[in-house]
């Protein structure tokens, strides 16, 4: 969840959640019309058929938006017809588009709060950070193990963006999500400090912090066997989308490779495994909050799977609260249950969103797929021929090769093309930046031309990352989670309500069923009350409708539980309401922390431009389109892509 979960996907090597931040990669894909092209570098390479209007290519890991040659038109045109918002800069640098500084290292906190200094990170070969502006990096101490008064202690690495005006009101601490995501990668490698720090006005601090299990601190990495691995290709109709048989999935795979994956991480995690939980991360930022020497009080944005950290925290110390932004939210019932029942409740929903913008778009913007069913193509047609496309998959079943590689934790063999191709759908539709992307995949199935995904032809090359643990997202998640099992049949009922709740559910909800045999519990485990919290100040919700694995609903079932609260409904498509952005979202958001003013109930935020619209803009941008230059941008700023679940994006 880019909070939840929230990631970086690809039709081989598939990271272990989708990430409120990441791309998703999986192939190099360019889409050539004549107001966009988008050359997308991804992970492994092969051929493919080109259909009508649109040239699909394979190339290396990794994204690039490159222009095109001079026979094919670019995205260069003049973007001020279609970009309404009064600071591009901080538009595009939403979507992580910035230059690179020097590197930035930590120094230990002291007793009278905490020893900022420029940053010196050891950062792996050939991670360059891209903030613009000085970050400065500390330190600070922590129990290790907060029930036991004799524990070993636990750094903490932070990393803070500087307010650049007058006067400082104070700190905002950031968590970007997951489980798993790094603050730290997020506000200073991917260098959106600055842009976070500009979205409140730019009085205020923005701190962020590696919590445990990611970026450094204590990751959560396990020696996975995996034998015979050769490549890693790292209002509407009421009828739903056909999905693959998920309890013969688990009895007949699922269980087993989970047992491989829980039993290694048992073996390599002894010594910390317990220490990953919610509850300590919660007390941790306690600590920093402490630390900062501020007023006592927590100012703190959360996204996806944060918004159950910012949850917990509000719950757990209600009179601590300043002000709490939670963005795109994970239910804490849901969540803590181990269930992740309402996680594909509105991704239908999500797709239906994205053939309406690209019905609006038309074929020049969104070629084949706005017409295919000829000039009076409707969302409901083509989700109608989605259905045709699964249904043929569920009737005639295709296995990938035993040698593909789509999950961490999958053992080779008997992977199902279905679950697969859905979980890359419901990934791709995190972001309007993923569009070119999603069309792609999207077009794979309605011409049931899926040779690209089902034979790749080159292995994939892993960029240098900060986040240590690949397997922190189950580290985290797990050892919240309160369900176990002994058997499959101890799961049947769970799988049944994932499956009738969200027709995503065969592509998403089998990366969370290892914790039903995890081994490790958190050592505290926070259990509540999580309703009628009277926090010291209230807290504003904010999500889409168009949230494929967050929906509205948890929004507004979380704010009932937190008194005075307000839930903002921002009607840009996507995970995470910076990635879709709106100026009247982003008022709001500044508003509340500046002043304290909540939005009136029923308040609903549209998005500055379409998602198509939103994301030629960024194209044009990192293709060196003069007008974007005009505002601060240069050709060589290009997108890096985080990691999490809902946030890598939970």
């Amino acid at each position: 969840m880019e909070g939840c979960g929230s990631g970086s996907r690809d039709w081989g090597k598939r990271l272990d959640h989708p990430t409120d931040n990441n791309l998703y990669p999986g192939h190099a894909i360019v889409i050539y019309s004549p107001q966009l092209a988008i050359e997308f570098k991804l992970s492994s390479s092969g051929a493919l058929t080109r259909p009508p209007h649109l040239d699909l290519q394979i190339g290396r890991f990794g994204i690039n938006a490159a222009a095109t040659s001079p026979s094919t038109p670019s995205a260069t045109g003049d973007l001020s017809s279609t970009a309404s918002f009064s600071n591009v800069s901080l538009l595009l640098a939403s979507a992580g588009l910035s230059q690179a500084l020097p590197h930035a290292g930590t120094k230990r906190a002291e007793s009278d709060g905490l020893n900022w200094a420029p940053c010196n990170l050891d950062l792996p070969e050939g991670l360059e950070p891209a903030s613009t502006v000085p970050v400065d990096c500390a330190t600070l101490e922590v129990p290790l193990d907060y029930t036991n008064p004799d524990s070993k202690p636990l750094d903490l690495q932070l990393v803070k963006i500087s307010a650049s005006k007058e006067p400082v009101k104070g700190s905002i601490i950031f968590n970007p999500g997951g489980p798993g995501a790094s603050g730290i990668d997020e506000l200073y490698l991917q260098g959106k400090g600055e842009v976070y720090r500009d979205l409140f006005g730019g009085h205020w601090n923005v701190v962020g912090f590696d919590a445990r299990g990611t970026g450094h601190t204590i990751p959560f990495a396990c020696d996975v066997p995996r034998p015979g691995i050769k490549r890693s290709l790292s209002r509407r109709n009421n009828e739903t989308l056909p999905q693959a048989d998920m309890y013969s999935l688990l009895k007949r795979k699922a269980w087993n490779d989970a047992k491989v994956l829980v039993d290694a991480c048992y073996e390599d995690q002894q010594e910390t495994g317990r220490f990953l939980g919610t509850t300590f991360v919660a007390r941790d930022m306690l600590k920093i909050v402490d630390a900062l020497n501020e007023d006592g009080k927590l100012r703190f944005w959360g996204r996806s799977y944060s918004t159950i950290l910012g949850q917990t925290f509000a719950a757990m110390f209600p009179d601590r609260i300043d002000r709490m932004l939670l963005d795109s939210v994970v239910l804490n019932d849901d969540y803590h249950a181990g269930h992740w029942i309402t996680a594909t409740k509105a991704a239908e929903d999500s797709l239906y969103h994205f053939f309406t913008e690209c019905i609006n778009a038309g074929p020049t913007d969104c070629p084949v797929i706005a017409n295919f069913t000829g000039p009076a193509t409707t969302p409901d047609a083509l989700m109608k021929e989605m259905r045709t496309a699964f249904q043929e998959l569920v009737d005639n079943p295709v296995t990938l090769p035993d040698e593909y590689e789509p999950l961490p934790w999958w053992q080779p063999g008997g992977i199902d093309l279905l679950t697969e191709f859905k979980y890359t759908v419901f990934s791709l539709l995190y972001r309007p930046e993923q569009y070119p992307t999603l069309y792609a995949y999207i077009l794979t199935a309605l011409t049931r031309n899926y040779d690209v995904v089902i034979n790749p032809s080159q292995a994939a090359t892993a960029p240098p990352t900060w986040n240590q643990g690949p397997n922190n997202f189950h580290g985290i998640a797990c050892a919240d989670a309160h369900f176990r099992a002994d058997k499959p049949e101890d799961m049947y009922s769970l799988v049944q309500s994932q499956a009738v709740t969200g027709s995503f559910a065969d592509g998403f909800s089998p990366q969370v069923w290892p914790c039903a045999q995890w081994k490790f519990k958190a050592a505290e485990q926070f259990e509540g009350p999580y309703h009628g919290i009277n926090t010291s100040y209230p807290i504003l919700f904010i999500n889409s409708p168009y949230d494929p694995v967050t929906p509205l609903s948890n929004a507004w079932e979380a704010s009932a539980h937190y008194l005075g609260s307000r839930v903002v409904v921002h009607e840009g498509h996507g995970h995470g309401f910076m990635n879709h952005p709106s100026s009247c979202s982003q008022n709001i958001v500044k508003e509340y922390f500046d002043e304290g003013k909540l939005p009136e109930v029923g308040t609903r935020c549209k998005p500055d431009m379409t998602g198509f619209e939103y994301a030629k803009l960024l194209v044009a941008a990192a293709s060196g389109n003069s007008t974007v230059a005009r505002r601060g941008l240069g050709s060589n700023q290009m997108r890096r892509s985080g990691q999490g679940m809902f946030g890598h994006q939970i």
